[in-house]
């Protein structure tokens, strides 16, 4: 999961930036980066990250773009109580003020170390949300991006293992022939043929690699329908590919045939091809 996603809004006159990135991890991880006014949020946040995203080192930060030192905007609901208060004592809402006195005031201006009310974290938290969903949206497309290119590699393989397959078979025929060939040759005295028999079946089944070609089948077929669905599937995908490994490891040290295990080492380039695929899969 390598994703990102940007999203720029204002309050007031403040500008708020919010960016959530996504990295490959084999947990769910989540930091947050919030200026001390709003450090509240983080709890909330975090529960809607997780509604969306289940594996990866999520990093989501918020930036408030601040004001000028010297930048102050004027705060006209208090201003228009003191007008009120001072027509009360004039008896005259037409009078005429000393404003030089009225600005003194110091909370006349608001200043750029605001308190953020509960329309300001809603409004954030409805940014917020939004540029979760959009980075959902950019993973899921990614998602299917990675599952062409899987499926692309599954379909080779498959290939693959079916030419080792129709390679095992005529091994298996020519290796037999050639050692009763080889018997033959040769002038045993006293020798039981069913126990030649038996022992030419023993060696054969010393290089047989046909449950590992079943056990890689059923694995490829299982991956087939795991990244089929849409739950959270990358531990399991990953559970497969290690056992699939194991039983192409261990078909490439059995087989005798060189043509066999150069398809094996194409077999691992594929499935090393899909594991680096599913490292982005959640």
């Amino acid at each position: 999961m390598t994703s990102s996603a940007f999203r720029e809004f204002v309050i007031d006159s403040l500008t708020f930036f919010l960016e959530i990135k996504g990295y490959n991890h084999r947990f769910l991880e989540i930091k947050i980066n919030l200026p001390d006014a709003l450090s509240f949020l983080e709890k909330e946040i975090i529960t809607e990250i997780k509604r969306f995203v289940k594996r990866g080192y999520v990093v989501f930060s918020l930036k408030i773009h601040k004001l000028p030192e010297n930048y102050s905007k004027l705060n006209v609901d208090l201003l228009n109580n003191i007008l009120k208060e001072l027509s009360k004592i004039t008896g005259n809402s037409e009078a005429i003020y000393n404003w030089k006195e009225v600005l003194a005031n110091p909370q006349i201006f608001f200043t750029e170390n605001r308190v953020f009310n509960d329309d300001d974290c809603k409004k954030i938290m409805s940014e917020t949300k939004l540029l979760i969903e959009e980075f959902d949206r950019y993973k899921r497309e990614e998602g299917e991006s990675l599952k062409k290119a899987i499926l692309e590699s599954l379909n080779k393989m498959e290939v693959l293992l079916s030419n080792i397959k129709r390679e095992e078979e005529n091994w298996q025929k020519e290796a037999k022939l050639f050692l009763e060939k080889k018997l033959k040759e040769f002038e045993f005295n006293n020798i039981n043929e069913d126990r030649l028999y038996q022992e030419l079946a023993l060696l054969l089944m010393k290089t047989d690699i046909n449950e590992e070609i079943t056990r890689i089948d059923e694995f490829i077929r299982r991956f087939y329908e795991e990244i089929k669905k849409d739950d959270s599937i990358g531990k399991t995908l990953e559970f497969i590919l290690q056992e699939m490994n194991r039983e192409i490891n261990t078909l490439s040290s059995k087989t005798a045939k060189t043509s066999i295990m150069f398809y094996a080492i194409d077999l691992k380039k594929e499935l090393e091809k899909i594991r680096e695929l599913t490292l982005n899969i959640e």
